[in-house]
């Protein structure tokens, strides 16, 4: 019985194939997962309507992401009086980040994704005099540290805050889809 003369050289080609296959889309992807985080803040009372305020930025799996937006408002920390005789004061100044100041952890958690953050909504609802000449403002803030598993792209409110002394309304929903 002959052998047949094709079997060489199928087993040549089987064997430089791998090297020209090309990547398809089941390949393990390259880099680390990217995340888009969405968080809406749902502000709102019983007589008003409804304002949402919609922030977004990309996260890269378990590095910190911040997001900052506002002002710096400044406030009088402290202050020394010079040497006897001499009526010169030092003043020192803090400066105050005033607005949305969002930092956060998102890393996957199985089929799902945990998020870990510190969300602080801040304005200036004021000013107090502390001393002669010396104005401070006054900041309305609220502040969330939080910890939470989310399914991917399902809204998920992560807080509800209802003031009664204030009769302020606030909804903190987040969102997390895969970018990448």
């Amino acid at each position: 019985m002959r052998a047949p003369n094709a079997l060489p050289a199928i087993a040549a080609l089987a064997a430089l194939l791998p090297l020209h296959a090309q990547p398809t889309q089941s390949t393990a992807r390259e880099g680390p997962q990217l995340y888009r985080l969405e968080i809406n803040f749902r502000d709102g009372n019983d007589t008003g309507a409804v304002t949402d305020r919609r922030y977004s930025l990309l996260a890269i799996d378990s590095r910190k992401a911040v997001f900052k937006v506002g002002s710096k408002s400044p406030a009088v920390s402290g202050s020394t009086q010079a040497e006897a005789g001499n009526n010169a004061v030092s003043t020192q100044i803090t400066y105050l980040d005033v607005g949305v100041n969002i930092d956060c952890v998102v890393a996957a958690a199985g089929a799902r994704v945990a998020l870990h953050g510190n969300l602080d909504l801040s304005t200036i609802s004021g000013v107090d005099q502390v001393a002669p000449g010396i104005r401070n403002p006054v900041i309305r803030q609220t502040k969330l540290d939080l910890d939470a598993v989310l399914d991917f792209g399902k809204p998920t409110v992560l807080a509800a805050i209802d003031d009664p002394i204030t009769a302020r309304k606030l909804q903190v929903e987040a969102t997390v889809t895969k970018a990448n």
